[in-house]
């Protein structure tokens, strides 16, 4: 899990969100989503995450 960070992603279902894993540990994983606003969601489990989000290949 820690080559996941600073790995761009995006959201699988709408709202299509697009940023980067800003930290990750055993307890959480950070994202920051740059579009379409600025915020940061926590996911409390590697299983919430990959629900949500996939990883944007570059």
């Amino acid at each position: 899990m820690e080559d996941w960070q600073n790995r761009p992603v995006k959201t699988i279902e709408r709202p299509k969100k697009r940023g980067i894993v800003e930290y990750v540990d055993d307890d959480y994983i950070v994202v920051y989503f740059t579009a379409p606003r600025k915020e940061r969601v926590i996911f409390s489990s590697k299983e919430s995450f990959l629900s949500k989000v996939e990883f944007v290949e570059e």
